[in-house]
C-alpha cells in the first residue's frame, strides 16, 4: 500500500485544495508573528524539553507537566511508541490512518484488522472490542476516525477503555480531530487517564492550521511510559519556530472558539448541496466529509482546479471513496459547482 495524505500540492497542482482538511479560518496573526519573532531564536537549540509549550498544554489539557511530550507532528510520536514499546501484536481497525501500519511494520510488529463494514456506515462495534484479547499489545483507535469521520460516542471510548485495562492493552487514542467536534470533551479519553495503559495523541497540525511547523503533543497516563517514549526520540526534534508558534495559538484562545461554529455551518451548506449528487455520504464529525463517487471522480475534479482526496490507499478502500475538507463558503460553492458540472455530464 502506498503511504499516501493529502496535501501534496507540490505533485498535483491546484487551484484549491479540498484534500487537507486544515482549519479553514487559518493560523492566526499572533502565531504569524511569533513564527517571525522566532527567526532571531533559531540561532540557539531549540529548548529539548519544549518546557514553555508543556506549561501550556498542562494549564490546556488539565494533565501534570511530566506526563506530557512534544513531537515533530503527531506522527513522530506514532512512530516512537511503537519504537519504544516494541509491540508484538497490535489491532488496527481498516481503514484508517496509514502511519499506524507503517510504524507497527518498522518494528516488526504482526497487525490484525478489523474491517468496518460499508454497510454499517464504517461504525465500530462490538467485534471491535472482541477482537481485543490478552496477546494484544497495542490498539491505535481514531476518534474522529480517518478517513470515514465517524465519531464514536462516549459509551463505546469507556467500552473500549475498560476492555483495553482488563486485558492489559496499551490504547493510543488518536484525538487529532477531536477539537472539530462539538462537545469534544464528552468523547475524548482524557477522564481515563488514570489508567496506566492510555496515551493520547494531539496535533496542532489541523486545528491550529500549523502544518507546515510541524507540532504534535502526547498525554501519558504513564511517566514511564511517558520517559521510555521520550527516550526513542531524537532530542531536539521540535523546532524553535514551531515551539513559540505553539505557545501563540494556545494563548490566542479567543480567535480558535469561533472555528467549530464556523466549520458546522459550513458542514451543513456542502452536506445540504451534496445530497443529491454524491452517491453516498458516511462519517462528517469533524472538518471533512467521507463519501462515495464515481470511478475517477478525484481526476475530473482536478480538471478543474480542485484537490480533494482520493481514499483508494487505505486498506480495505477502492478507488470510489473519497474525502473532502470544509473549507470557507467561497470555496465551498465552488466546489458545488464543479461536482454539479460534473454530474449534469
Amino acid at each position: 500500500m502506498r503511504h499516501e495524505h493529502g496535501g501534496n500540492i507540490y505533485a498535483k497542482k491546484c487551484d484549491i485544495d479540498f484534500s487537507s482538511n486544515i482549519n479553514p479560518l487559518g493560523m492566526s496573526e499572533n502565531v504569524k508573528k511569533a513564527f517571525i519573532n522566532s527567526f532571531e531564536m533559531s540561532v540557539f537549540y531549540p529548548d529539548p524539553e519544549c518546557t514553555e509549550l508543556r506549561k501550556k498544554l498542562s494549564l490546556k489539557e488539565k494533565v501534570d507537566f511530566s506526563n506530557i511530550i512534544c513531537s515533530n507532528g503527531a506522527a513522530e510520536l506514532i512512530f516512537s511508541i511503537c519504537f519504544a514499546l516494541k509491540p508484538q501484536k497490535a489491532l488496527l481497525a481498516s481503514p484508517c490512518f496509514a502511519e499506524y501500519e507503517q510504524a507497527l511494520n518498522a518494528c516488526g510488529c504482526v497487525i490484525e484488522r478489523y474491517v468496518l463494514k460499508e454497510e454499517n456506515g464504517f461504525c465500530f462495534d462490538e467485534g471491535f472490542l472482541n477482537k481485543i484479547t490478552y496477546d494484544t499489545d497495542i490498539v491505535f483507535f481514531t476518534n474522529p476516525n480517518n478517513p470515514t469521520g465517524v465519531l464514536a460516542n462516549a459509551e463505546y471510548v469507556d467500552k473500549l477503555a475498560e476492555r483495553c485495562l482488563k486485558t492489559n492493552t496499551i490504547i493510543v487514542f488518536d484525538e487529532c480531530f477531536l477539537d472539530f467536534v462539538l462537545d469534544s470533551e464528552n468523547y475524548s479519553a482524557k477522564r481515563f487517564l488514570d489508567n496506566k495503559n492510555i496515551i493520547i495523541l494531539k496535533a496542532f497540525t489541523k486545528f491550529y492550521a500549523m502544518p507546515g511547523l510541524r507540532l504534535g503533543y502526547g498525554l501519558f497516563a504513564e511517566k514511564d511510559i511517558a520517559l521510555k517514549v521520550r527516550s526513542a526520540m531524537q532530542t531536539w526534534s521540535v523546532s524553535t519556530p514551531a515551539q513559540m508558534a505553539g505557545i501563540a495559538a494556545l494563548d490566542d484562545g479567543i480567535k480558535y472558539k469561533k472555528t467549530v461554529d464556523y466549520i458546522e455551518n459550513e458542514k451543513k451548506y456542502i452536506l445540504s448541496r451534496i445530497s443529491n449528487l454524491a452517491y453516498k455520504v458516511y462519517g462528517h464529525s469533524a472538518n471533512f466529509i467521507f463519501f462515495k463517487e464515481m470511478e475517477d471522480f478525484d481526476k475530473l475534479m482536478l480538471e478543474k482546479g480542485i484537490l480533494i482526496r482520493s481514499c483508494k490507499n487505505y486498506n480495505s478502500l477502492n478507488g470510489s471513496f473519497y474525502r473532502i475538507a470544509v473549507k470557507s463558503r467561497k470555496d465551498n460553492e465552488r466546489l458545488i459547482k464543479a461536482w454539479t458540472e460534473i454530474k449534469r455530464g
